[in-house]
């Protein structure tokens, strides 16, 4: 009888894990906060932070994040992780993003850019995937967040 319990007990468990991974939601976007733009020698610096929200009910690591950026309809960057990030159950967490962009791509953003000094907001749009993983299992979901930039709260630096 114990022989017929373990397989069963096992298999069960076996069900219950393979269920719990396979249902994963995608991260949420919440918002971006401290936005900075520097710039030397040449090359634009843009970091920012972005915060997203776990809605599952148990935590994951986020293991790949490969996302365009772009400023009012320019593609400045491509933003990836650099680090894993652990999502925990059900709460924001943040993932810092820096991207380089030549002087080449921030001189397209030039015209657009010069609305910053006006003080109008900027359209940023990130778009790209995201993979999350939980234990032996990854799903990759789409990215795609439309956000307008306060001006006001991004900070140059030199």
């Amino acid at each position: 009888m114990k022989l017929i319990r373990s397989p069963f007990i096992l298999l069960l468990l076996l069900v219950a894990t393979l269920s719990s991974c396979s249902s994963l939601k995608p991260l949420e976007y919440r918002s971006i906060n401290n936005i900075y733009i520097t710039g030397n020698s040449g090359k634009a610096q843009l970091a920012f932070d972005l915060n997203l929200y776990n809605p599952n009910s148990v935590g994951a690591k986020l293991k790949e994040f490969n996302v365009e950026v772009e400023l009012d309809g320019v593609k400045i960057a491509t933003a990836q992780l650099l680090d894993v990030t652990h999502a925990g159950s059900q709460s924001e967490f943040t993932i810092p993003v820096s991207l380089n962009s030549s002087l080449q791509d921030m001189m397209r953003f030039l015209p657009s850019g010069i609305s910053m000094l006006s003080g109008a907001d900027i359209p940023i749009h990130l778009n790209g995937s995201l993979t999350v993983k939980k234990f032996i299992f990854k799903k990759t979901f789409p990215f795609d967040v439309k956000e307008t930039l306060d001006t006001g709260k991004i900070r140059l630096g030199k």
